[in-house]
C-alpha cells in the first residue's frame, strides 16, 4: 500500500471508497455520485490524499485549508490559518488496519509545512472515528444535534391526488399550500413553486399507476 495524492484517475474507486465507509456509518446520508471540487471561495489550499494498492483506493483524507479573512472570523477558533477536515473513509474491508492513521500522520506533516494552526473535525456518535480524533489529539469545544423529524406542535397536513391536472394537493386547514417538509427535505406541489427556494439539489418525482383489466 502506498499513500500518495489524489488524482483524477482514481476518482471512481474513491467515490465507492468513501459510499461503501459512510453506508455503515453515523454519516450513512453523505453521498455522492463524484468527488467534490473545492470552492475557491472559502478554501486557498488543500489537502488531498489517498491510500492505494493494486490501482484500488484503500483509504482517503481530504482537508481544506480556509482563506486567511474566514480563518481569522472562524467561530470555534480564529487564527490566521484554519483547516476544515473534510472527507475521511476506509474501504469496509481494509478498517482495523491502521490506514486511517497512517493517511493523517502524512497529512499533519502537510498541516505543519503549510503553518496552518487549527484543524477543525466535525463528527457524529461513533466509537471508532471519535476515538481516532481524541487519539490524534484533538479536543471537543462544542456539541449540538442534527435533528431530522417534524416538531410536535407543527400543524398537520392532508393531500390528495388531482387526476385532472396530474399533481398533488397539498393542503393545510381547508387551504392550499405550496409545500411540506418529509424528513428534512420540502415536497413541493407545482414547479412554479421551487421559486420559493434557495436549492441545492432538486429531484423530479412521478408516480405511475398500471391498471390491470
Amino acid at each position: 500500500m502506498k499513500i500518495i495524492p489524489f488524482s483524477s484517475e482514481y476518482e471512481k474507486s474513491w467515490v465507492y471508497t468513501k459510499a461503501l465507509s459512510h453506508l455503515f456509518s453515523p454519516f450513512f446520508d453523505d453521498m455522492s455520485r463524484e468527488k467534490e471540487e473545492m470552492n475557491t471561495d472559502v478554501y486557498q489550499d488543500q489537502i488531498d490524499l489517498i491510500a492505494v494498492e493494486d490501482d484500488q483506493v484503500l483509504g482517503l483524507l481530504t482537508i481544506n485549508i480556509y482563506q486567511e479573512d474566514i480563518s481569522q472570523t472562524y467561530r470555534y477558533h480564529p487564527a490566521n490559518k484554519v483547516a476544515y477536515f473534510e472527507n475521511l473513509a476506509v474501504h469496509p474491508d481494509h478498517q482495523n488496519m491502521g490506514i486511517a492513521s497512517q493517511l493523517f500522520v502524512q497529512a499533519e506533516q502537510a498541516l505543519m509545512a503549510k503553518e496552518v494552526e487549527a484543524l477543525a473535525i466535525f463528527t457524529r456518535d461513533g466509537d471508532a472515528a471519535n476515538h481516532l480524533y481524541q487519539k490524534w489529539g484533538a479536543t471537543v469545544v462544542a456539541e449540538d444535534f442534527l435533528v431530522v423529524g417534524t416538531p410536535k406542535d407543527q400543524e398537520g397536513f392532508q393531500f390528495e391526488v388531482l387526476l385532472d391536472e396530474k399533481r398533488l394537493k397539498f393542503s393545510r386547514d381547508g387551504h392550499e399550500i405550496p409545500y411540506y417538509q418529509r424528513e428534512g427535505v420540502y415536497i413541493v406541489s407545482q414547479k412554479e413553486n421551487l421559486d420559493l427556494f434557495d436549492i441545492e439539489q432538486v429531484y423530479h418525482e412521478r408516480t405511475y399507476i398500471k391498471v390491470y383489466p
